[in-house]
This record gives structure tokens, C-alpha cells and sequence, in this order.
């Protein structure tokens, strides 16, 4: 093979290190293939618009491979999320649920040598525990990070979110108010690295931590390339003084869960990164020296691709397993389904003509005007099971925003979902597409007017 060809073989069938193209050429004297590698690189090469306390700005690296793995993996993620969503309330949910905190709380288990069976970290996730030994404690603090997420899927993403998860990994009520303010031993913790960092000095925390949240909430990049770029950059700051691993990882599933994956995000496995701590930190060295977060998205993409298939594999196992339990437990009751679904849309019905008694002034036909919060959530439900073609977070902003004769715009959305500005505006353009909104030109800017629906 010429240069050319080695360098897109070094790049596209594996994102390799200089060392990997010294051990794949049997030989040290690479200089001129590896400008070759650099070079074809470039032409692919993204700035992140996050930056090394030196100024030098961080990249990603996005060869027609990368780019292939990416949309790959968030296809995946996102189907999940649909699967996840169309259970709703359902028993398999709640047992798919319970496997996910099971597996995610086993692995954190792992990782401090703590030695607790299934049994007992499930009393944990039910919440019927009575007693735990202190070092199993962890369990339960880092469970509560998890459904914090859960339960606040949506929410901005700044130092209160950092501060609330971290201090649910400590098992306190006092927050923290201000980052660390320990400068890192570097002998014992080894955080440093020649002259790189996992540790920054306090006194560049909170300009660097405010420069991540300016890229989570206006960055154009995919939200795996946003959620992984997350990850590091807290496993590079080390805002607080402890759990920097479990604070990075939360922190990968709320930009996830706050991209469209909502709640679903805390249930993935991202915690078996955590297995092979001392090979994960080498993508993380790998990156800052070279200022290319590639080689640590590469990393994370093959270590989840299995984790993300094991999830569809769980989900579709729970489904026939309660499938098979209801239709035992119909049989012993001898209650035919037919009845049951008839009973059920009687008193929906029946609770509808009750609710809706007055003048209807929003774009869903039979549904009032000033909805609160709990109503424009069923509405937001009801709409994610008439057009699969919405995103979650379609309906959610179209729950809260579809009174007619009123006008809504890119930046109401871009902020009612702390998105990206593109992310916003072709949601906007969906909800057109799908007859939702009617979008007109007005002084330069769009503006998206509900339309009336049966």
C-alpha cells in the first residue's frame, strides 16, 4: 500500500495512535506515513469549541467511518427510546426497569469490591432495603443520581445539576457552592500524566466547567459526540473532589436524556466503561495529547455497541416473558382480553367527556384550553402513540404549545428543550411537515402557527 491508502486504512478500519501504526509497520520510522495520516485527518477534522487550559482547541475526526458508527449507535439509542416509551406504565417497563438498575448497580458494586447479591440490591432499587452495611451505601446514593436523572430528563444542564447529582454521591442535603478548591495530589492519585491533566488547578475549574455548558447547550453536534465530548471533559476538570468517574458517567446520560433519549438514558448500561478503568484513562491521556477526542469516542462506541444490542435483547426478552405470565393468569381467571380492552375504553371515554366541559381553543380537537402540567403530559403520550414520526421531544413541545391563533418560534423550542439551535429548528420543520404547524416568513425570522387537527 502507497501513504494514501495506509492513511485511510489507519483511520477508517481503526482510528489508530501513532504507536498502533509503529506496531502494525513493524517499525519505528513511520514519520512519513504517519503526515499521511494527519493529513488525510483534516480534511475530516471538526472543532469541538472546547478547549485545553492551554487554548488549544479540542477536534473530532469525523472519516465517512466515524460518521457511519455514530448515526449507527444513535439510531439505536433512539429506537430504544420508542420501544421504551410505547411501554408506558406497562409491567414490562416496570421488570425492564428494575433489570436495568440491577445490572447498572452490580457494576458500580464491582468497582468498589463491595460484596452484595441480586437479592440486596434489588431491595435497593424497590426501596425495601433495611439495612445496609456502610460500604454498600454507594448503591443506594448512586441509584438516586440515576433517578434523579430519570425524573429530570429535560431539565438545563449547569453547576446546580453537577452540584444535585454530586451531592446525592456524597448522601447529603448540603450542596456543594463552589467546585473543588483541593489542588490534586498528582503522587498519589497519579492524575497527572507527564504533562497532562486529569485534574485541573482550582483556579481554572469554573471558567472551564462554564465553557462546557455553553457547548452542551449550543454545540450543533450529534448528541453521542456531545454526551462522550461531556464525559471527558469532566474526567479532564475534576470539578469535585470525589466520584469523577460516577459524576462523568451521570453526566454522559443527562446531556443524553436531555437530547431526545429522556428518561431511557439512565437505564442504559454506560457503567461497564468502568470496568477496565486503567484501559479507559489511556483513550482519555491518548485524547488531550492530541487533542482529539476520536480516539476516545472510538474507544466508547466498540465498548457500548454490545451494551446498546443487550438492552433491544432485554426489552424483547421481558415482553414475551410478561406476555406469557398475563396470558397464564387470564386463563386461571378465565377473563377474556376483548372485555378487558372494552372496559378500559368505556371508562376513558367516559373520564374524557367528564374533563373536557368547556370551550376548546387549542389545535387537538376535545381537548381544553389551559392545560398544567400533568394533562399536557397525557397529551404529550397521547400524541407519541398517534405518529410514531414524533420525536419525544416533538410532543413535548408541542403539548405546551399548540394554542391556536397564537405564533412560536425555533427559539422557544431551542429553549423549552436545551438543544441546539438546528436540533430546534428541524423539529419545527417535522411538526410541519407532519400538519402540526403552518410556518410563515415575518420580519426575518419564521414563525410556526398551530393547525386546527380532528
Amino acid at each position: 500500500m502507497n501513504n494514501a491508502e495506509l492513511a485511510i486504512k489507519f483511520s477508517n478500519e481503526r482510528y489508530c495512535t501513532k504507536k498502533d501504526v509503529i506496531e502494525a509497520m513493524k517499525t519505528p520510522l513511520i514519520d512519513s506515513i504517519w503526515n499521511s495520516v494527519l493529513e488525510y485527518r483534516s480534511s475530516f477534522s471538526y472543532p469541538l469549541g472546547l478547549k485545553h487550559i492551554n487554548n488549544s482547541q479540542y477536534q473530532i475526526c469525523l472519516t465517512p467511518t466515524m460518521v457511519e458508527r455514530i448515526n449507527s449507535i444513535e439510531r439505536k439509542l433512539l429506537n430504544i427510546e420508542k420501544t421504551y416509551f410505547k411501554m408506558t406504565g406497562s409491567n414490562e417497563q416496570k421488570l425492564f426497569k428494575i433489570n436495568s438498575y440491577l445490572s447498572i448497580l452490580s457494576k458500580i458494586s464491582q468497582k468498589y469490591n463491595i460484596n452484595v447479591d441480586n437479592i440486596v440490591i434489588e431491595s435497593i432499587i424497590k426501596g425495601s432495603a433495611s439495612a445496609l452495611s456502610p460500604d454498600a451505601l454507594i448503591l443506594n446514593r448512586y441509584l438516586q443520581g440515576l433517578l434523579n436523572i430519570e425524573n429530570n430528563a429535560l431539565k438545563d444542564i449547569n453547576f446546580d445539576t453537577l452540584a444535585k447529582l454530586y451531592g446525592l454521591l456524597m448522601g447529603t442535603d448540603v450542596l456543594p457552592r463552589n467546585y473543588r478548591n483541593n489542588e490534586v495530589d498528582n503522587n498519589l492519585s497519579r492524575v497527572v500524566i507527564g504533562k497532562l491533566y486529569l485534574g485541573i488547578p482550582t483556579n481554572l475549574i469554573e471558567n472551564n466547567m462554564e465553557q462546557l455548558f455553553n457547548f452542551i447547550s449550543n454545540s450543533s453536534v450529534s448528541m453521542f459526540i456531545k454526551a462522550i465530548s461531556s464525559f471527558y471533559f469532566i474526567y479532564y476538570v475534576r470539578p469535585f473532589n470525589e466520584y469523577t468517574e460516577e459524576l462523568a458517567i451521570l453526566t454522559l446520560k443527562k446531556v443524553l436524556a436531555s437530547n431526545d433519549l429522556g428518561e431511557i438514558a439512565s437505564l442504559i448500561n454506560f457503567e461497564s466503561l468502568l470496568e477496565d478503568k486503567e484501559k479507559l484513562e489511556s483513550f482519555i491521556v491518548e485524547s488531550q495529547k492530541t487533542l482529539d477526542l476520536t480516539y476516545l469516542l472510538d474507544y466508547i462506541i466498540s465498548q457500548c455497541e454490545n451494551c446498546i444490542d443487550t438492552v433491544n435483547e432485554e426489552i424483547l426478552k421481558i415482553q414475551s416473558t410478561v406476555i406469557r405470565s398475563e396470558i397464564h393468569q387470564l386463563e386461571e381467571d378465565n377473563i377474556l382480553n376483548s372485555n378487558n380492552a372494552q372496559v378500559n375504553l368505556t371508562n376513558y371515554q367516559t373520564q374524557l367527556q367528564n374533563t373536557v366541559s368547556y370551550s376548546q381553543s387549542i389545535a387537538i380537537s376535545n381537548v381544553p384550553t389551559g392545560l398544567n402540567e400533568e394533562e399536557a403530559t397525557a397529551l404529550e403520550n397521547h400524541l407519541m402513540e398517534l405518529n410514531p414520526n414524533l420525536s419525544r421531544g416533538q410532543a413535548y413541545f408541542y403539548a405546551r404549545h399548540c394554542t391556536l391563533g397564537m405564533n412560536y418560534t425555533i427559539s422557544q423550542y431551542k429553549k423549552s428543550l436545551n438543544c441546539a439551535y438546528e436540533t430546534a429548528r428541524s423539529s419545527m420543520d417535522n411538526l410541519v411537515m407532519l400538519g402540526y404547524y403552518r410556518k410563515e416568513c415575518l420580519k426575518n425570522k419564521y414563525i410556526y402557527t398551530p393547525v386546527k387537527k380532528g
